[in-house]
């Protein structure tokens, strides 16, 4: 196929893009749009080729897939595979984490697992070392159906060629609507899901399909549409922000529908004759790969805010990207896809085994504790226990539905007290339902995943946010005169500063209305990246994570202005010293900022002589 320097630049500004907004360059803000112009032209590539072969009646699925195979795997794997050994030996708090990542990786559904675990946008996802994997994983389940679906229109392409079209724009509408229908509902599967996605690679598909649209174009409007077309994305890259747009939305069209055009009008620009320009979308591929490991090492070293710094990493993202380019992608593989699919096996094999191991068998007695509260804390049983997990607290991917009303029972021969929150008020559950007498006091808990309690909450899951509009709109206003108590927690940091004293005002006015006493568990520690890794960096490396400093700042500042507003209402948590690690090696907080049983015990004595209640 004939070489064309507008897609060859298109890889290069695509990467670059993606490379400095990972590495937050303040004028790439919407460089996430660079992944948006790669799956275009990988559905402009991929169509022509199934499609040329349609026409010469020489198309193989099975040569098809074989050749993606020879294409992805090999680089794909060397990358996983290096830093699964660089973490076990550097942090490795975070290697059964790694596993688990590496394993969906390695088999390609890695976007089906980190929509179950965690938002592309969320803070814990910056320092998942395979976050980027996801994209791959869409293209390659792409690859997988697409084939497929053109082979059942085969005939229509070679006989009804307008019918295909017609075929073919449908499919691209139904994909699309699928995208803006899970928008409304659950932007994160929106994101990560394959057929939600397809329709920008099968808008690179059109730009085959209609090439001869601009053929007889006069050349100079032709150029003056290309230009423009370039310097639209490019402002786009600039200006387009993560925090003021959804990803992918009807917005999406414009960059993918941009970067469609310019491959329609085929102009192979001397401007972007360029040897660098080649060679960068050449290792373009490398580059993805080996750069977002290199960003997320970075950030757990604190080495992520300094120019220098940054230099740092790009050059040895470049580095790795030039040697996995030229010995591993530029070899011939054409006679070992049996060797690529053993080597393969076997690696999935193995890191699907490492991840079910004990983590005692790996690494010394603390590490290996360290290793389990980071891998395993959150869903165990003791952490079911601590939360109560299941009906009493609302997990995020709950509905109001799930949550079992009778929890919300009132026992008029008891003082009813209610644990009013989000997840930081769950995880003081047990402690809280052992301080009060069972004999004397009715416990009810209302809490659910990440959402603060009040009316129509702006922040948090639908399921837990329906279910505060019925405590506070129905429960409430019902049962008033049989609650005595109400203790609300939350993680009040996320929500300083205007926010937070936008929702103390509602917590304040709302129960003042009825007079109903209140007491709330204050402000506890948060950490840039899970504690454990924290601690074991600290202590081995003496790393000091530059974002900690900001972080301290806002919690301690979030801490002073409840503490100063609600007086002797406020539980100081922050203010009582605790010992962070246990005995027996168990951390206090298992993850960014949630407490481990261990964690919420050691605050007892503090809230029993803050109880109103005796």
């Amino acid at each position: 196929m004939k070489f064309r320097n507008d897609i060859s630049f298109l890889r290069a500004l695509s990467v670059i893009a993606v490379l400095l907004y990972h590495f937050k360059f303040t004028f790439f803000n919407g460089g996430f749009i660079g992944v948006d112009i790669f799956f275009v032209i990988s559905g402009y590539l991929m169509t022509r080729i199934i499609l040329t072969e349609f026409s010469k009646n020489n198309f193989s699925i099975l040569d098809f897939y074989k050749k993606r195979v020879i294409r992805i795997f090999p680089a794909f794997m060397a990358m996983i595979t290096f830093f699964a050994v660089l973490i076990y030996f550097i942090i490795p708090t975070q290697f059964i984490n790694y596993t688990h990542s590496y394993f969906s990786s390695s088999f390609f559904f890695s976007n089906i697992y980190y929509y179950f675990i965690s938002g592309y946008f969320n803070a814990p996802s910056k320092v998942n070392f395979l976050l980027h994997t996801w994209s791959l994983s869409v293209e390659w389940q792409f690859y997988m159906v697409y084939p497929i679906i053109l082979m059942i229109f085969r005939k229509a392409y070679m006989h009804h060629r307008n019918l295909f079209k017609v075929i073919f724009l449908s499919l691209i509408f139904l994909s699309v609507s699928s995208m803006y229908y899970h928008n409304l509902f659950n932007q994160t599967y929106s994101f990560y899901m394959f057929y939600t996605r397809a329709w920008e690679m099968m808008f690179g598909g059109l730009a085959f399909l209609f090439a001869d649209l601009f053929k007889e174009k006069n050349l100079i409007a032709k150029k003056v549409c290309f230009y423009l077309s370039f310097i639209a994305i490019i402002l786009l890259i600039i200006y387009i922000d993560e925090h003021s747009v959804r990803w992918p939305s009807l917005i999406t069209i414009i960059p993918v529908g941009l970067t469609t055009l310019i491959l329609l009008l085929n102009l192979n620009s001397k401007l972007f004759d360029n040897k660098i320009i080649k060679y960068l979308g050449d290792i373009s591929y490398s580059l993805y790969l080996w750069h977002w490991p290199f960003i997320v090492f970075s950030l757990y070293f604190g080495l992520n805010e300094n120019l220098l710094h940054k230099i740092i990493f790009i050059s040895l993202s470049l580095i790795f990207s030039v040697m996995s380019y030229h010995l591993i992608e530029k070899r011939n593989y054409q006679h070992k896809l049996k060797f690529i699919l053993g080597i393969t096996l076997i690696l999935f094999l193995s890191s699907f085994l490492l991840s079910k191991l004990n983590p005692e068998y790996l690494f010394n007695k603390k590490t290996a504790s360290f290793v389990s509260a980071t891998t395993s804390y959150k869903d165990s049983e003791g952490a079911h226990k601590q939360f109560s997990h299941g009906n009493k607290h609302l997990l995020d991917v709950q509905l109001f539905k799930d949550y079992d009303l009778n929890n919300l029972t009132i026992n008029n021969q008891k003082k009813n007290i209610i644990l009013l929150g989000d997840s930081h008020a769950a995880m003081f559950s047990q402690t809280i339902h052992t301080i009060f007498n069972a004999d004397k006091y009715h416990l009810i808990q209302v809490t659910g995943d990440a959402t603060f309690p009040m009316i129509d909450a702006e922040m948090g899951y639908p399921g837990p946010k329906d279910l505060f509009n019925f405590f506070f709109k129905d429960y409430f206003p019902q049962h008033y005169k049989h609650i005595d108590l109400v203790i609300i927690s939350s993680n009040y940091y996320d929500f300083y500063k205007d926010d937070l004293i936008k929702k103390i005002n509602f917590t304040e006015n709302y129960f003042k209305t009825y007079n109903i006493p209140v007491i709330y568990l204050g402000q506890t520690d948060n950490y840039s990246i899970d504690f454990p890794t924290h601690y074991y960096l600290e202590n081995r490396f003496h790393v000091e994570n530059t974002e900690m400093s900001q972080v301290t700042y806002k919690v301690r500042s979030a801490n002073n202005y409840l503490a100063k507003r609600l007086e002797s209402r406020y539980i100081n948590l922050l203010a009582h010293k605790i010992t962070k690690i246990s005995k027996e090696g168990t951390p206090y907080i298992y993850d960014q900022n949630h407490l481990t049983y261990y964690g919420t015990e050691q605050y007892r004595n503090l809230i029993i002589k803050s109880l109103p209640l005796k």
